[in-house]
């Protein structure tokens, strides 16, 4: 064979087995679609701690926007107004609330609007707005903290409640 043949025949193994692990390659990563890959484009931190650092005031920022919820689920009344409940502003708090109860999930139909409630403080008993008919209700309960200039919301949660009327 003469010289230039062998080298395109080399040449022509050597793409083709290029070929090959460049495929090889892509049905490896079809196959392991499960794992996620690492991001492009990235720099490696500059300082060693400041990622710890980044982590901790994470951390520290999402618990004081929590909101600890302590309450029964269902409340009971004989006159549709006055009703028998446990709604607690939780002692693992910081700030103050306001409890706001509607009764439709349009939060348009105002039953509850509450004064503001300390921490480790609780209602054993509320009055509403106005009158619920006999049965069951599901109201939504707002529970909204305030931060110490008592006008702005520092987090608020909103869950549903079953009042109970029985006349």
């Amino acid at each position: 064979m003469k010289p230039k043949h062998r080298f395109n025949r080399l040449l022509a193994m050597l793409l083709c087995a290029a070929f090959l692990l460049s495929f090889s390659g892509c049905k490896k990563q079809e196959d392991e679609t499960s794992k996620i890959g690492y991001a492009e484009g990235v720099t490696v931190v500059e300082d060693p701690d400041a990622l710890q650092k980044a982590v901790d005031e994470m951390y520290k920022n999402a618990a004081e926007g929590n909101v600890a919820l302590e309450y029964k689920n269902d409340a009971s009344s004989e006159d549709g107004k006055t009703f028998s409940c446990y709604i607690a502003n939780s002692t693992a708090n910081k700030y103050d609330m306001y409890i706001q109860m509607f009764a439709d999930s349009e939060l348009t139909d105002q039953l509850l609007l509450s004064g503001l409630i300390r921490p480790g403080s609780a209602f054993d008993e509320i009055t509403l707005e106005h009158e619920l008919e006999t049965g069951d209700h599901t109201v939504y309960v707002a529970f909204t903290q305030v931060e110490e200039d008592l006008e702005t919301i520092h987090a608020q949660v909103i869950v549903t409640m079953e009042l109970h009327v029985t006349k």
